[in-house]
């Protein structure tokens, strides 16, 4: 990157360590909120407990909404209080976010655990994931200042554009005949806004002018477009997708992805035979799911995805000494977002 930031004393793994710590005993209040079978089932989902209610070690979730707003509000403590709420209530969206694409998805498991709709069914999960939805609007309506109204307005309409993103990705499965433009507005509709959001969160909190503000919206854009290209990447070529229960997920069922999208703007025998099998509606092997996973890397799928993460992470770290006046924050932030990268070879 050319920006030149200060050194920062942790790593990205320690960053995010550090913010689960902080981050926990707001969040498990939080969720004692809920009514139970919904309380033990949230409990669940975050890895506190298993399916019977018995603690459990955790299970690692990363808090990526937690970690930028909290960044964007500072690095002192004094920052990360004043912003705590709207981080615990960014962590709940984003859970009930990821607990109905896992019943749309049918995802099996998640960190090595079944997913909440595997362990509880899919009539619970929804509910809960309405319920983790109320919790943080109740969480932001109860701080009852300026801010926060702006916030709760700010994350309804991201949710809403997030819902139909998701609907618009459902009726895209299963064909050659896919659009880029469709598959960059669910990126951007699913993760990027929704980040540009809790990093505003974090800018608002602090008191920002208003150029600071713009500033903290475009880095948090790119910054979750770098993370959605890499979740895109990673669910065919990074190295942990053999332990998923569904490897090459996104393949099996034929989503419209970006990288796929722009493999079947090629030309040639690659070209022709990954349309045939997006147009296909036979279930694959996964040996074929590997050689279609080869088809895309031919056809430059790879390559563009990968170079469009390393584009985000640049333009990223570009407008963040705009977005974050605090030093060690800026310095935090661009360990984090530049270890997006770490596995791309």
């Amino acid at each position: 990157m050319s920006e030149t930031f200060v050194q920062t004393a942790r790593t990205s793994q320690q960053i995010t360590h550090d913010v689960i710590a902080y981050m926990e005993p707001a969040l498990r209040a939080a969720a004692a909120r809920l009514d139970e079978p919904v309380r033990r089932m949230t409990e669940y989902h975050f890895g506190w407990v298993d399916a019977e209610g018995r603690p459990t070690s955790p299970v690692g979730f990363r808090r990526r909404p937690a970690l930028v707003a909290l960044l964007c509000a500072g690095s002192s403590p004094q920052a990360w209080d004043a912003v705590r709420t709207a981080a615990v209530a960014g962590t709940l969206m984003s859970a009930a976010g990821t607990v109905h694409d896992d019943i749309i998805d049918r995802e099996m498991l998640r960190k090595g655990r079944p997913t909440l709709w595997t362990a509880f069914g899919v009539p619970a999960a929804i509910q809960v994931g309405v319920a983790l939805h109320c919790l943080a609007f109740e969480l932001l309506a109860e701080e009852g200042d300026r801010v926060s109204t702006e916030l709760i307005r700010r994350a309804a309409r991201a949710i809403r554009e997030c819902c139909s993103g998701q609907v618009r990705d459902l009726d895209s499965e299963g064909t050659s005949r896919m659009s880029l433009d469709l598959a960059l507005d669910l990126l951007e509709s699913t993760i990027a806004r929704p980040t540009a959001g809790v990093c505003l969160a974090g800018a608002l909190v602090r008191g920002a002018d208003e150029d600071e503000l713009v500033a903290a919206e475009r880095f948090g854009y790119h910054a979750g477009m770098a993370m959605a290209f890499f979740d895109d990447w990673e669910g065919v070529w990074g190295t942990s997708r053999d332990t998923l229960e569904d490897p090459l997920a996104d393949l099996r069922r034929r989503k419209s992805r970006a990288f796929a999208a722009v493999a079947l703007r090629a030309a040639g025998p690659a070209r022709d035979q990954l349309a045939a099998f997006y147009d296909d509606t036979a279930e694959p092997t996964l040996d074929q799911l590997r050689h279609v996973a080869d088809l895309i890397e031919e056809c430059q799928g790879r390559a563009w995805v990968e170079e469009r993460i390393r584009e985000h992470i640049r333009l990223a770290h570009a407008v963040l000494p705009q977005a974050v006046p605090d030093a060690v924050a800026q310095a935090e932030l661009a360990a984090f977002v530049a270890a997006i990268a770490d596995e791309l070879p």
